[in-house]
Formats: C-alpha cells, sequence, structure tokens
C-alpha cells in the first residue's frame, strides 16, 4: 500500500517538471536594407568616379579620381568618420597633367599609399625662327607651340598621412598607358598590379623591375565571410527564400549579407544590398564597410 501511494507521488512530481508547451521556435529575422553612413557623388565633377576604399580605426578612406571643372583629372581621398559619416577632410591630389588614382593601402603607421597612373609632358618641335639677315617680306613672327601631354604612362604613388597631408610622390616611367588595380603591402614592398603589368616599390621609392603581364582584373566575389569575434558575417547572392529570416519572396534574387553566429548558426541581422556592391571591407573593432553605387554616386554603410 505504502509503495503505491509512493509510485504515485513520484509519478505526479515528474509530470510537473515537464513542460505543458512545447518549445517555440525563435522568430525570423525581418531583412532590412543597408543603414547608410554616408552618400553624396563625392569625388568632383560630373566624371567624378570612385576606385578604392580602405577602412583603419579612425577612418573610412574613398580613393577615387575628380574632374574639375577647371584644369586636368586629378586623384582624390576623402576621409570619413567611422561613427558619423560625416567627412574628415577631402584631399585632391595635384597633377600639372591629367591623373588617376585607382587602388590604395595602408601602412602601419597608418599612411595611406595611393597608386594610380599620370601624363608626362611631351615637347613638340616649333619652327625655327628665321635666321638674321634672311628675307622675311610677310614678317610672320612663329609662336612657340607648347608642350602636349602623353597618355597615363607614368605609374606614380603617393603617400598621404592619415591626417590628409600629401607626404611624398613617387613616379615610374613607362611606355604604355598603365592604370593600376590592385595595391598591396608585401612586407615592406607595395605590390601594384594593373591588367596588363606587375610592378613594386619600397617605401623610399625604388621600383624594382616592370614584369608586363596579363592579371585579372579583381571583381566583387560573389561570396565573401568575416570572421568578427563570436560572429560571422557572410555575403552572398541569395536565391528566394532563406531558413530564419522574413520579408523575402521565393521569385528575389540579389545578395545579402547575414549576421551569423559563429558556434549556434543562429541568424541576428539580414540585410538586403539593393545598389550595386562595390566594395565589402573588414576590420575587427569597426565591423563590416560596405561601398555601393547609386545613381547619384556612392554610398557607404557600417554594419557591426
Amino acid at each position: 500500500m505504502k509503495r503505491s501511494v509512493l509510485t504515485a507521488c513520484l509519478a505526479l512530481t515528474m509530470m510537473s517538471a515537464i513542460p505543458t508547451q512545447a518549445a517555440t521556435k525563435p522568430a525570423p529575422i525581418k531583412i532590412a536594407t543597408l543603414p547608410t553612413l554616408a552618400t553624396g557623388a563625392f569625388f568632383q565633377g560630373k566624371g567624378g568616379e570612385w576606385f578604392d576604399t580602405l577602412i583603419s580605426q579612425r577612418a573610412i578612406y574613398l580613393v577615387g579620381t575628380s574632374e574639375p571643372t577647371t584644369g586636368p583629372t586629378q586623384g582624390e581621398v576623402i576621409a570619413i568618420n567611422p561613427d558619423t559619416g560625416a567627412q574628415i577632410w577631402d584631399l585632391p591630389i595635384p597633377s600639372p597633367w591629367d591623373a588617376v588614382a585607382t587602388a590604395a593601402a595602408l601602412d602601419t603607421a597608418g599612411n595611406l599609399w595611393v597608386a594610380g597612373s599620370s601624363a608626362t609632358a611631351v615637347l613638340t618641335p616649333s619652327p625655327k625662327p628665321t635666321p638674321t639677315g634672311v628675307v622675311n617680306p610677310g614678317g610672320i613672327i612663329v609662336t612657340p607651340t607648347p608642350p602636349t601631354r602623353s597618355g597615363l604612362t607614368r605609374i606614380t604613388v603617393w603617400e598621404i598621412s592619415s591626417t590628409g597631408t600629401l607626404i611624398t610622390s613617387f613616379q615610374y616611367n613607362a611606355t604604355d598607358v598603365l592604370v593600376p588595380s590592385t595595391a598591396v603591402f608585401v612586407k615592406n614592398s607595395l605590390l601594384i598590379t594593373g591588367r596588363t603589368f606587375q610592378i613594386s616599390m619600397d617605401k623610399t621609392g625604388i621600383f624594382s623591375k616592370y614584369i608586363p603581364a596579363s592579371f585579372a582584373i579583381p571583381k566583387v566575389p560573389l561570396t565573401q565571410s568575416f570572421k568578427d569575434g563570436l560572429y560571422i558575417w557572410k555575403s552572398y547572392i541569395a536565391h528566394g527564400l532563406i531558413t530564419g529570416v522574413s520579408g523575402l519572396k521565393k521569385t528575389d534574387v540579389g545578395r545579402v549579407i547575414l549576421k551569423v553566429g559563429s558556434r549556434t548558426g543562429k541568424i541576428y541581422s539580414a540585410y538586403k544590398v539593393t545598389d550595386p556592391l562595390l566594395k565589402m571591407n573588414y576590420v575587427a573593432g569597426i565591423g563590416v564597410v560596405i561601398t555601393t553605387s547609386t545613381p547619384t554616386g556612392y554610398s557607404v554603410s557600417r554594419l557591426k
């Protein structure tokens, strides 16, 4: 009798410990558009064009080319506050002839090394004046012909401080038109690559042997992934629905960026990239910086 009562009590106790409802699934994360940190035309003139984005703990740097209303085309670097999006400084890089700034890298001191190319002056021979004593019935005075410019045949590297001061510049003269597409530090040398060449330069401005070869211009990868502490940022082209994300249709095709727990796989944030993605950067402490092209210029977003 006592055993039956004890068994019944134990059974009741175990039943009371069992949840009355099954565990509910977490609500899906609603996909959002990228938050805008800064947007605008940024570079001077209608032909102003973005080429590269760099980020550090102190600033986001936009590197490109501007076309002032007067004067030659020139490189331009703009520094943006990574917290507020406000412009910190804007440095047009002066040049007597056309120049473009198309790639950049940061060194350990925080200085920017901007690679591009520029034109050089080509002297045009002028007709010789009529020698003294030679008859010149028309009294014609020959106006000296000014020098003309070459194509962008000079590789140019500008060193710029983190405060927006042009420190120095270096040049390498070539015979063909050259436009750098990437610049990256390998140990203490700046490796510069374009579609048809590769060359490196040390910090004193000494260039290595010029290597003519065919190199592919880097494109935005179809998929990218960055480890951010306990999270992983994933960027890829999504086709239709995503488990754990709401706000997408089966027919939606486009780039998405997800913030996922590195251990759990749980999705914490989801973003849709509606404008063309130009570059996706990541730096610990800053997070992910997205540069996109817009109908009126460019946009910078920061995800953290």
